[in-house]
């Protein structure tokens, strides 16, 4: 059973590998079938075989020319001479012929080589992803007919090939690759196999697995594992190979029968040995390098299967700068290591962990943590430089500024790791909007004084606050003071006052001396969208709060425009004026906060035309202009607001009449009932009686006039 468990743990950890691969076939992404695998859409529409062809043809000629760049070659330089786009069969067919028998002798030139290094095999590598094209292309040669597509296979160089996405929705297929290196890989009835560029099952589907084409050849398996190369032929069976992922570069990861792990290139079938040692585990650690486990201990290995670093570490991780660093793992404890095997930073730390930085911030950040007995620091993982250890580190906010905390106090470092706020705080805040936070010191008795900073430590808001409220979304924030000569209430109490976002103090001490305990707090409330509302608890003699008021602070300058606070505050008017009440009586003020009219009436009305109804205390209304003169003496129990320069008014017991902005009664109070009629602005008076005049706009009569001048005269005597 326990061998079982062994077994079972290394398929797991090898099936894993295909997942971790870096390379364009671990990031393919499969439609929302689970089916097709790549972007298969066409680029434009090919409805030709010649056009096929000339289009296939330029494309070998570009990889030719990327190949051979130190190299003047001029074996398909007349490729390009033709003007007739529908390439002939057959001298395409010569054109392949051509490139077929190059490549096979650079790559014969390059295996006799007794120099072995990465180099070649990169070159070696591009030569047998070229030639496979070429194979796979051969089929165009054969076509008189048929539909193409020009597309992106999956290494996102341009192909002609047969539209892939047509087999979409045919059942019998679970699998459909985009083309790599000249071969899309299939599923089709449970089994694999291979198509070229014409979309022909050129490597039937027959295997129980398969895996992409890589430099030449391909894994399969029936029974055992074999390679099948770009004609279809198979190898001998691979010896001792249980299960394999191709890589790249022609190099594959092989299990072995005995559990064990090693890298294999394309020649294993003849060579029947393994590029690099056994190991129980292989997996990606980077583009360049694998992380391999022999036992517990791990290390690096190449992609040709030389070792680079001893499988002597506890564990080894990268870096958020893949292949610079290496977080490694020695005795429980963890250090840094570069590439090469030194030792950077020697393992001491119980953790180093990667932190992420938002890249609008610091596209090139590359930081981390490192944790030991004594606390955490900061780790730059570029150069390598350190912070001094701190006992919390808090994420990198918007600002690029890490709250750190050095013993009882709280500052903020940047992503540069530079202190820019020293930790003499007790406690600090988050950054708002306007890049302020609260931050509070100790004070000898104990307590805290506590402001607003900005995020380059300058003060803004004064650190001598008992207490801070948030700003609001105008930059407005209300401060709190404990004083012990408060004039209202007597004896102990609580001062407020209020600062702008740039630390100017918008409403101060009522008085310096003795100062009164007024309660403020801040709005989000907007008057006419220019004024914000600051809400005003004055306090009674006894200690208790008064009913709400208002204080006007204007919205771009942030001062403050009203001189007392009001218990209500109106829009203001096409005249500029905000109807204000205080102490129950009505008012006006204009927007800079002058005092028109004095809080002196029971009532007001919306101007109109120039002038208010207002109520005095006799309970009798009159009107006032805008400098709030009286203009109509308080002699009516009942106005109504200017049409056209008159105005309906009553002197009670139910009678009205029309006056003027004059106070010339136009109609005299004898009326029970005076309308406006809308279509005309005339004024329809009915008398007790039932009779009805009508006066134009003017106040002319113009309809019973007679009886109207009887009325009129009457009234005058």
């Amino acid at each position: 059973m326990k061998k079982f468990y062994t077994a079972l743990f290394c398929l797991i950890a090898f099936n894993n590998l295909l997942a971790q691969q870096n390379n364009l076939l671990a990031s393919a992404k499969k439609d929302s079938s689970g089916v097709f695998i790549g972007d298969m859409h066409a680029t434009e529409q090919v409805e030709s075989a010649g056009v096929a062809r000339q289009y296939a043809i330029t494309n070998l000629k570009k990889e030719l020319e990327a190949l051979d760049k130190n190299t003047k070659t001029n074996l398909l330089a007349d490729a390009g001479n033709s003007n007739d786009r529908n390439l002939n069969s057959e001298i395409f067919a010569t054109y392949l012929s051509r490139l077929d028998k190059k490549y096979k002798g650079d790559v014969r030139s390059i295996e006799t080589d007794n120099i072995r290094d990465i180099f070649q095999i990169d070159q070696k590598s591009e030569i047998k992803r070229r030639h496979s094209s070429v194979i796979s292309a051969q089929c165009l040669s054969n076509k008189s007919d048929g539909k193409f597509i020009k597309m992106k296979d999956l290494d996102g160089e341009e192909i002609i090939g047969f539209p892939l996405e047509s087999f979409k929705g045919n059942s019998r297929y679970g699998l459909v690759e985009n083309y790599h290196q000249g071969f899309a890989r299939i599923k089709k009835d449970q089994v694999f196999g291979f198509l070229n560029y014409c979309g022909d099952e050129t490597i039937p589907c027959q295997y129980e697995k398969a895996e992409p084409f890589n430099d030449g050849k391909a894994l399969v398996k029936k029974f055992d594992w074999y390679y099948v190369d770009v004609y279809g032929n198979e190898s001998d069976a691979l010896e001792n190979i249980v299960d394999a992922k191709a890589l790249r570069l022609g190099i594959s990861v092989a299990k072995f029968k005995n559990g064990k792990q090693a890298l294999i290139d394309n020649s294993y079938d003849v060579s029947k040995k393994p590029l690099s040692d056994y190991y129980d585990e292989i997996t990606v650690f980077n583009s360049e390098l694998y992380r391999v486990r022999a036992g517990k201990n791990y290390g690096l290995i190449k992609i040709d299967g030389s070792t680079k670093i001893d499988a002597i570490y506890d564990n080894i991780s990268a870096t958020t700068e893949q292949g610079k660093w290496m977080i490694i793992e020695q005795n429980k404890k963890v250090g840094l290591m570069d590439t090469e095997g030194n030792i950077k930073i020697k393992p001491s730390f119980e953790s180093i962990m990667n932190i992420s930085v938002d890249a609008s911030l610091a596209p090139n950040a590359n930081l981390g943590i490192a944790k030991d007995e004594a606390g955490i620091r900061l780790i730059d993982f570029k150069d390598l430089r350190t912070t001094k250890t701190y006992s919390s580190i808090s994420d990198f906010n918007k600002y690029g500024l890490a709250q750190v905390k050095d013993g009882k106090y709280v500052g903020f470092i940047n992503l540069d790791l530079k202190v820019v706020i020293e930790p003499v705080y007790s406690t600090l805040g988050n950054f708002n909007n306007y890049g302020l936070v609260s931050a509070c010191k100790a004070t000898v008795n104990g307590g805290n004084k506590c402001g607003y900073i900005k995020y380059d430590g300058t003060e803004i808001v004064p650190i001598s606050f008992d207490e801070v409220a948030n700003f609001n979304r105008f930059g407005l924030v209300v401060v709190k003071e404990n004083v012990k000569n408060c004039s209202l209430p007597s004896g102990n109490c609580r001062v407020d006052m209020v600062y702008d976002k740039n630390g100017n103090i918008v409403i101060g001490k009522t008085n310096e001396a003795a100062p009164i305990g007024i309660k403020y707090i801040t709005t989000d409330t907007l008057f006419n969208g220019s004024f914000i509302a600051i809400k005003t608890i004055n306090p009674a003699k006894n200690g208790d709060d008064l009913p709400i008021e208002y204080n006007l602070v204007e919205r771009n300058s942030l001062r403050r425009i009203t001189t007392q606070s009001y218990s209500s505050v109106k829009r203001y008017d096409s005249n500029l004026l905000f109807p204000v009440m205080k102490d129950s009586k009505w008012g006006l003020i204009d927007t800079t906060g002058k005092i028109v009219a004095k809080p002196a009436y029971k009532d007001i009305m919306v101007t109109t035309e120039g002038l208010y109804g207002v109520k005095y205390d006799n309970n009798k209304y009159g009107f006032i202009d805008k400098k709030g003169k009286v203009q109509i003496a308080f002699d009516y129990d009942e106005v109504r607001p200017f049409n056209n320069g008159l105005a309906i008014v009553s002197r009670g017991q139910g009678k009205l009449g029309v006056i003027n902005r004059f106070n010339a009664k136009i109609a005299p109070c004898y009326f029970s009932e005076v309308n406006i009629l809308p279509a005309t602005k005339q004024f329809e008076l009915l008398d007790a009686s039932g009779n009805k005049f009508v006066l134009n706009s003017n106040g002319d009569c113009v309809t019973n006039c007679t009886k109207f001048d009887e009325i009129r005269k009457l009234a005058n005597q």
